[in-house]
């Protein structure tokens, strides 16, 4: 069992990777974001983050469709 950098907590990588892989279908890869330090209840709402943040910065800069509550929650 590896212990998580951000939590602390016991957990599983195999599980985590397959938990967090499923939930972003790939789109994320975990061992790439994370390789195996951080469990999937940290590692799911921190992407999560990552990724709404970088939309409202896409709003902002005009390159997607300007959402205000978007961006006002995120950034």
């Amino acid at each position: 069992m590896a212990k998580c950098v951000r939590c602390g907590k016991e957990f599983d990588v195999d599980d985590s990777r397959e938990e967090f892989n499923d939930e972003f279908d790939g789109d994320v890869d975990y061992d790439e974001e994370y390789a195996g330090e951080v469990c999937a209840n940290c590692a799911i709402p921190d992407t999560e983050s990552n990724i709404n943040a970088g939309a409202a910065i896409d709003m902002m800069n005009g390159e997607i469709a300007y959402d205000a509550d978007h961006v006002e929650r995120w950034l």
